[in-house]
């Protein structure tokens, strides 16, 4: 059931993904997680998307979407290639990962490994988070 439930979250995350032609098209609805993906840091990717998958709860809350960005081709976390294109906020290459705001702009950058508790509390310190929480009671 658990499992059932986790897949369910899943899906919605990912549901409206492909909508989207550019990435500021998710300005003001979604926060973004970049994993920037080469031939070097191919386990750290995937064990970024591990702890991703075990945490689709905390990330449905805080509207994020995480996208896998390789040879300039945005993938989801499941390897999907999806039709989105980069817009000039975002580096082309980077050997970590990104987290980008609902306003669209860079809020950290981090080598690897990742830190999906580090990202929870610096997006939960945000004030639009905070305003997001206060609402949400």
């Amino acid at each position: 059931m658990n499992t059932l439930k986790i897949v369910s979250i899943l899906i919605m995350m990912f549901s409206s993904i492909t909508k989207a032609q550019d990435i500021t098209d998710f300005k003001w609805n979604n926060r973004l997680i970049i994993l920037y993906e080469n031939n070097n840091n191919v386990a750290e990717v995937k064990s970024a998307i591990e702890i991703i998958a075990k945490n689709s709860v905390g990330l449905v809350q805080r509207d994020v979407r995480v996208f896998v960005l390789k040879n300039n081709v945005f993938y989801s976390s499941n390897g999907q290639a999806l039709e989105i294109t980069n817009s000039k906020t975002l580096p082309k290459a980077y050997q970590g990962y990104i987290l980008v705001g609902k306003d669209g702009s860079i809020k950290s950058k981090k080598p690897y490994p990742f830190n999906l508790n580090k990202i929870f509390d610096l997006i939960d310190s945000m004030p639009m988070r905070q305003s997001e929480m206060r609402t949400n009671r």
